[in-house]
């Protein structure tokens, strides 16, 4: 006989373990890259002191001169909240009944539920790490045609908030509205209920708004990072890159930001671009007959590689786009890995209020830091056609 306390069980001592493994390793390989870590976590805030230069206390002098004064080398303070990650599994009270006495069909039942679970997990994690940290998803370029301007970062399921560009609350109607349908080729999206699209509205994941992690977008763009204005520490500015009309991404220009990072102390292990640029890439490799190496990632993915660097692409860099990486500059900062959220008796499967139901939610708390922004390189304006030669 299949209880609520055996599903309990269940969800504790064999999925967890397992869904926390796949988020960790099959989320995508930018993040299989990236460490982790459960210092420097003081409350509920990640405090970091990174090097900003070297030390000062050093000199070549004569016989009988002074010693160099000792210096310490110069930090600067990383200050930044940790980020609330949930996610929900919910199973109804007739699924629950239905399959109490075949243990087979339950399952099945908490594996579908799981596996929903996962990908939704997997899905928004790969969106946040390429965002901004403000949770915006999209913009909506045409009301009449329901069209926005980034259909990757929006799945059917999700449930969204609609806000008016520069507004602090969401629409009439556009709280928690479900994405019935996303249409990537076209760029369009089709909303649940009767909110009313305007040109320049911003969609954010409901709830979610300014409550992000930190992404590469933020490291890049963001006017303040970890409680450090940009203007009054150059070394938190990431080095950007705009290629001319004669850029081409191909050997030569990835092999100079390379160079350029590396004579600035970065050493480049990993470069992120949209696909289109990765068949440039490849493509400029076939033309001039090149030979084509790939390497096989920690997640499996095998890539192409530029002199043993891989180059990774994604649908969360847009076509034009490409950042150069260190990922060893990179740490997730977290209390703890995923676990189940528990009430104070243990128990994880609590019954909705409201309905038939009952929901397990996993939770883990972390931030995303970059020790080094100034190490992160990031190219614009690349063009994703090839110039024969």
């Amino acid at each position: 006989m299949i209880t609520l306390q055996s599903a309990e069980n269940v969800l504790k001592d064999v999925y967890l373990g397992v869904i926390a493994d796949q988020i960790n390793t099959k989320t995508n390989p930018l993040f299989s890259r990236i460490k982790r870590s459960t210092r420097n976590i003081v409350g509920k805030e990640v405090r970091v002191v990174a090097p900003i230069g070297i030390n000062g206390g050093i000199m070549a002098a004569a016989e009988d001169s002074e010693l160099p004064t000792g210096v310490d080398t110069p930090y600067i303070s990383f200050v930044a909240p940790l980020k609330n990650l949930y996610g929900r599994f919910e199973i109804s009270d007739k699924a629950v009944r239905c399959s109490s006495s075949d243990v087979n069909s339950f399952v099945n039942l908490l594996q579908d539920g799981m596996d929903s679970l996962l990908k939704a997990s997997i899905f928004n994690l790969s969106r946040m790490i390429y965002g901004d940290g403000s949770g915006l998803l999209t913009k909506v370029t045409d009301a009449e045609g329901f069209k926005i301007d980034n259909a990757e970062a929006v799945a059917p399921g999700m449930y969204v908030d609609v806000y008016a560009t520069g507004t602090e609350s969401p629409k009439a109607n556009g709280t928690k509205v479900y994405v019935e349908a996303v249409d990537k080729v076209n760029k369009t999206i089709k909303l649940t209920g009767s909110v009313e699209l305007a040109k320049d509205d911003e969609i954010y994941v409901h709830g979610s708004r300014k409550n992000d992690i930190i992404g590469l977008k933020g490291i890049v763009n963001n006017s303040t990072l970890y409680g450090v204005d940009r203007q009054s520490k150059p070394i938190m500015n990431a080095t950007k890159y705009t290629a001319s009309g004669t850029d081409a991404f191909d050997e030569d220009y990835v092999q100079k930001i390379i160079d350029d990072l590396e004579m600035n102390g970065t050493t480049v292990n990993f470069i992120n671009c949209s696909y289109a640029l990765k068949r440039v890439y490849q493509k400029y490799l076939t033309l001039y007959n090149k030979n084509i190496a790939y390497t096989t990632l920690e997640d499996g993915m095998k890539v192409l590689t530029h002199f043993g660097t891989p180059i990774v692409p994604t649908n969360h860099v847009a076509d034009g786009e490409a950042y150069f990486l260190n990922t060893d500059d990179f740490t997730f900062f977290e209390l703890g890995d995923w676990k189940w959220l528990e009430d104070e008796s243990g128990r994880i499967l609590k019954q909705h209020a409201s309905k038939p139901a009952y929901s397990a939610t996993l939770v883990k708390y972390t931030e995303l830091l970059c020790q080094k922004p100034s190490g992160v390189g990031f190219v614009s304006g690349l063009s994703t056609t090839v110039k024969e030669a």
